[in-house]
């Protein structure tokens, strides 16, 4: 088995997202997060290297994230793997939480 090339910490979240990729929505299901991004279960297959905008509510929490994210990942018609871009920090502060309590 290769070495995990992951450089940040990630954690199980179950959280439905709404995602916008070139101009036409979808709704997901997180399956992980980290501070770097999450991991998505979702149908719809994305080429790697896609603008994908997302929005969503961590567990537990009232704030909505709303972050755009760059496909890093694709096991097509299961998951996309998902690298954050230019997070709020609030948000980012959000998730850090999020991921500390885990």
């Amino acid at each position: 088995m290769g070495a995990d090339k992951r450089t940040h910490r990630r954690v199980p979240i179950v959280a439905q997202i709404e995602a916008q990729a070139g101009g036409f929505p979808f709704i997901a299901i997180t399956e992980d997060i980290s501070i770097g991004g999450l991991r998505i279960h979702t149908t719809k297959t994305m080429d790697a290297g896609q603008i994908v905008h997302l929005k969503f509510t961590l567990p537990d929490s009232q704030r909505e994230i709303r972050a755009t994210g760059v496909v890093q990942h694709v096991t097509p018609g299961q998951y996309l793997g998902v690298h954050f871009q230019g997070l709020d920090p609030a948000d980012l502060a959000a998730i850090e939480a999020f991921i500390s309590a885990a």
